[in-house]
This record gives C-alpha cells, sequence and structure tokens, in this order.
C-alpha cells in the first residue's frame, strides 16, 4: 500500500473511531449447530481498512468450519472476504473460497460504482444502485436506528443480477447463548414470495440491542433443515 492511499486511510481513522459501533480488530467467534446437532464454528472478523476503487473500505473476512464429527458427513471450509465501503457500507468487492463436501468454487466479483458495472471472473455486468451482500448488511444494520415494525429495502448482487429484497425488523426479545443473555431486536431479510438466496430458505439475525448492535444469533433455515450460528465469545 502506498504512501498518499495510507495517508488518505490515517486520516479518516479519528472519525471512525468515535461514530461507528465496530473497529479494525473486531472478533465475533460462533459455534454451528444443523438441526441442533454440534457441527462447528465461525468467525467474522475486521481485519483492516483497505482501498477498492480508490475509495476507503473496511475489509471484513469471515469464514466457517465443520468439525471433527460433521467432517465425516459434509466437511465445510469456506472463507469470503468482502470490502465494505466505510460510511455507506455497501459492498466494493468480494471473494470467495467454497469447500464444501465435494463442491469447490473461487469467485471474485468486483464493483466499480464509479463505472456503474459488476465484474465477476471474465463477465461483466450492469449495475444502477448500491448493492450489498449479507456481510455488508450486517454492519450497515449496526449503524442505523432498527424501529421495530418498520420494512427496509436493499439490493443485493447475487446469480450474477441485481436482486432487491426487504428486511423486517419484526421484534425485541431476549436470547441465550453461549457468550451470555442478550435483549436483541430480530430482523428477517426475506423476498416476496421467493426465498432469500439461491437453493436455501429464510435467514433471521438477532442483533444486541445497545451500542454495539452485534449479530448474536443467526438462524438459516434450509430445504431438510435448519443452521443456528450462536455468539461464543467476541473481541471489541
Amino acid at each position: 500500500m502506498n504512501r498518499i492511499r495510507w495517508r488518505g486511510i490515517l486520516a479518516l481513522i479519528p472519525a471512525l473511531v468515535w461514530s461507528q459501533p465496530f473497529r479494525v480488530g473486531e472478533n465475533l467467534h460462533y459455534t454451528a449447530q444443523f438441526n441442533f446437532i454440534p457441527a462447528g464454528w465461525a468467525t467474522l472478523q475486521v481485519l483492516e481498512m483497505d482501498t477498492v476503487h480508490q475509495q476507503p473500505t473496511y475489509h471484513v473476512y469471515f469464514q466457517a468450519r465443520t468439525g471433527k464429527i460433521a467432517d465425516r458427513v459434509y466437511k465445510i471450509r469456506d472463507q469470503i472476504h468482502t470490502w465494505i465501503h466505510y460510511q455507506e457500507y455497501y459492498t466494493h468487492r468480494q471473494q470467495k473460497i467454497i469447500r464444501e463436501g465435494s463442491y469447490r468454487k473461487n469467485s471474485t466479483t468486483d464493483i466499480d460504482y464509479q463505472r456503474a458495472i459488476a465484474v465477476t471472473g471474465t463477465d461483466t455486468f450492469r449495475i444502477s444502485q448500491p448493492l450489498r451482500d449479507v456481510y455488508s448488511l450486517f454492519y450497515y444494520l449496526r449503524t442505523i436506528p432498527l424501529e421495530l415494525d418498520s420494512i427496509l429495502q436493499f439490493t443485493a448482487f447475487d446469480n450474477n443480477r441485481e436482486t432487491p429484497f426487504r428486511l423486517r425488523i419484526s421484534k425485541r426479545e431476549t436470547v441465550s447463548v453461549p457468550a451470555g443473555s442478550f435483549t436483541c431486536i430480530k430482523v428477517n431479510p426475506f423476498r416476496e414470495k421467493r426465498s432469500l438466496f439461491k437453493n436455501q430458505g429464510d435467514i433471521e439475525i438477532w442483533f444486541s440491542d445497545d451500542e454495539t448492535r452485534i449479530p448474536v444469533q443467526i438462524q438459516i433455515h434450509l430445504k431438510y433443515g435448519s443452521m443456528l450460528l450462536q455468539l461464543d465469545s467476541y473481541t471489541l
């Protein structure tokens, strides 16, 4: 990283420290269950400040791994890197390294808002608005008021196309996870009459109802069961 890029990033740090509910170095660790059976673990980390297309970004890293027992049935070693805008939290770049059973996939999607294009591999697609993936959505929702019974609208880039979806802020409830008991606000991203993700079902997310707005619990309803991620430990 050259001096000019570093100077731009360093100039932003004082404002970011005081205005954001998260920072570089944050590490959220989750236990994973499938149909209530312990299956492995996942982590969500803010690795660093970086620049993409001359824009300052947070570099976010997610990984998920099954444990020894679950490895015998369906081994998972997924890694996903996402670069999100430092203020608006939309997605600038995403790299996926997917290892699920015998399935293998590596992909990179670059989103250039000045040129209004998204590039995946050798394919280029026109875009018309800011886009979010599930990880940039996590961080964006931590920075805004979550008013009960409200519905927000977003657009994702999924299966090489813009995919509109909504998010319902449904209720406040207490959730107990390995890291403790939290008063949470539950949100539900959804698409009308369709599942949110290809080949998957709906997702529910519980954010702590405090200044940190940590994603405490994440539940994904799949065709043959339910995947549950619960916060086990965290470093803010």
